[in-house]
């Protein structure tokens, strides 16, 4: 036996080796600051929630959303309704370590480095795009309308003072229908997003220790977007360029044109693969009523088709093509009908 002399110190060491083994064997309580105001925030903000009752790795979550209005946001709502603290950007009393990092989703306003200090994980970031191909406040958008085949999701570090350039955390690709619209896209990348974030989080701090530098080939830059971009150039723009874009900006706007004097918007578009390179001297721009598609039917500059099962001329409420055909073409010469050119 030890003599009593030794037993102090003995028993200081298993106290400590008991110490030791709580900490390695216990997760760590994070305090998050989530950024965010719209649908896309949403997603991502609900699954962290669920993260924190299923799995409790953090003791706080709190959001910034830059609403200034007196009308609550659904995401405003939603924070109410699970008791998290809603803070006003910009942020005007944040203190140092009061967070360990910050989360933002689709919030659209560049961080200072005075405040990415504030965090000392650090903040990270939801893009849906494979960084660094379309940086930017559209990136969906712009996925679409150049017809991407492959897309995806960055989870990416902030870097201070600038847009999307962070060492990038993790990735995942998810392929383009052809025919998938701005809103499905939009829905499908979110929850992907969403995903990712809680992966992050649930790892922490070895999933941000092994971010990696983005490649400096490949990149392209996803502007933010007007209502001009809806007008559609018939003499410039292929039959798939203009259906790109009623899928890039669905939901949004409508595509837009002229018609005569009449501004004119459309609606519920497609191509049909039957199609064939056709009426070689008509004029782009031709207008006409396509009986076996029930349809409006526009050539474009590939002399290819695209077809619209609705139309409206603004002041005015949207009509079938039908409609559309027996109101404003039936009624013109055979001869005319073929020089009814629109938008070119």
């Amino acid at each position: 036996m030890f003599p009593n002399l030794y037993n102090p110190i003995l028993n200081k060491i298993i106290r400590q080796n008991h110490i030791l083994f709580k900490q390695i064997h216990t997760k760590k309580c994070y305090k998050f600051l989530f950024f965010g105001s719209d649908s896309i925030a949403l997603s991502s903000l609900r699954k962290v929630n669920e993260l924190m009752k299923i799995r409790k790795t953090t003791d706080c979550l709190d959001l910034v959303t830059n609403n200034n209005s007196t009308t609550k946001l659904e995401i405003e709502k939603y924070a109410q309704s699970e008791n998290i603290k809603t803070v006003r950007w910009p942020l005007q009393d944040l203190q140092p370590a009061e967070y360990d990092m910050g989360l933002i989703v689709a919030f659209g306003h560049l961080i200072k480095i005075d405040l990415l200090k504030k965090f000392p994980l650090g903040m990270v970031n939801v893009h849906p795009s494979l960084l660094p191909r379309w940086r930017g406040a559209a990136p969906i958008i712009y996925t679409l309308l150049h017809g991407d085949e492959i897309t995806g999701v960055t989870l990416m570090k902030i870097k201070a003072d600038i847009f999307d350039v962070g060492e990038i955390i993790s990735q995942r690709k998810v392929p383009v229908s052809k025919n998938i619209k701005l809103p499905e896209l939009t829905k499908q990348l979110s929850d992907i997003g969403a995903e990712m974030l809680v992966e992050c989080i649930s790892t922490l701090p070895k999933s941000i220790e092994n971010a990696k530098p983005q490649s400096e080939e490949g990149v392209t830059y996803a502007k933010k977007i007007n209502k001009s971009i809806s007008e559609v150039n018939w003499a410039q723009m292929t039959s798939i360029d203009i259906y790109n874009l009623y899928r890039a900006i669905y939901g949004l706007y409508a595509l837009s044109t002229k018609y005569k004097d009449k501004h004119l918007k459309l609606f519920n578009a497609f191509l049909s693969d039957e199609d064939t390179e056709e009426n070689l001297h008509s004029p782009v721009g031709t207008v006409e009523y396509c009986k076996k598609r029930d349809a409006i039917r526009i050539l474009c500059k590939d002399r290819k088709y695209i077809y619209f099962k609705s139309l409206r001329i603004v002041g005015k409420k949207e009509i079938s093509a039908l409609d559309f055909y027996n109101g404003y073409i039936k009624n013109l010469a055979v001869e005319k009908r073929a020089k009814v050119i629109v938008g070119t």
